[in-house]
């Protein structure tokens, strides 16, 4: 008798056991915009202080100095969500520049400002992007610390730059010339989380606004005068930018 008695009651457990086990769920791992993973688009837009180019004409060095420029692009990536402190993303950039000319400096005869002095420096730019985000809380915590993420990195391309139509007055235009070559900038900001800042709006769902620093650069592009006179300028910028991302 006592061997019935016991075998229902192991029957019985096992039967509960079973019912329990049902009503836990299952475990899932976490999906991948949990992490932070995914595919964004956005723009970027800066302002621009232009440092000195120079160009050769007629024996002389012609040395300008530019207005504060601004910068405007397109760009698309795919940022890889968290590993540890870090969030690492690359993205695919394409943009065009503009800075007009404030003052040429003519050697041996100094500077002519003013609308004695005329043309711009246009640019158009392409680069492959790195970036590493550090996010201050893990992913998926709120508070202020989650709307705050600091950023660093930079992107290698090219750009084409062109001296459009710079002149002075009397003596005409001097030089109307582009080149293409190697370029790089490395950037440093802060992307601020505006889906935690408007959280009652789904049209800032999984969107961050950048806001940082620039410094560009080009080296050694090689111009020719309207006299022929070939010479080689660098081309760099300082600039403050910001931009947008929606990831989806």
């Amino acid at each position: 008798m006592n061997k019935f008695l016991l075998a229902a009651l192991i029957s019985t457990s096992l039967v509960s056991a079973a019912s329990a086990a049902d009503m836990v769920p299952p475990m899932t791992p976490p999906s991948a915009s949990d992490n932070g993973m995914g595919f964004y688009i956005g723009s970027l837009s800066s302002v621009n202080f232009l440092k000195h180019t120079n160009f050769d004409v007629a024996g002389l060095n012609v040395d300008t100095k530019y207005d504060t420029g601004y910068y405007t692009a397109l760009r698309a990536g795919y940022n890889f969500g968290s590993y540890g402190f870090v969030a690492p993303r690359v993205e695919l950039e394409v943009g065009y520049g503009s800075a007009s000319v404030d003052q040429h400096r003519i050697s041996g005869f100094g500077a002519i400002s003013g609308i004695d002095s005329y043309g711009d420096a246009d640019t158009i730019q392409g680069f492959v992007n790195g970036y590493l985000d550090i996010p201050l809380a893990p992913a998926g915590q709120t508070g202020v610390l989650s709307v705050f993420t600091p950023y660093i990195g930079g992107g290698i391309g090219a750009m084409n730059v062109k001296l459009r139509k710079q002149g002075i007055g009397g003596a005409g235009t001097l030089i109307d010339d582009d080149d293409t070559a190697f370029a790089y900038h490395l950037d440093a900001g802060v992307g601020i989380n505006l889906q935690s800042v408007f959280s009652g709006s789904s049209l800032f769902e999984k969107t961050t606004l950048d806001v940082g620093y620039r410094y560009t650069a080009a080296d050694s592009l090689n111009f020719t005068a309207r006299d022929g006179s070939s010479s080689s300028t660098d081309f760099t910028t300082n600039a403050v930018t910001i931009g947008l991302r929606k990831q989806f």
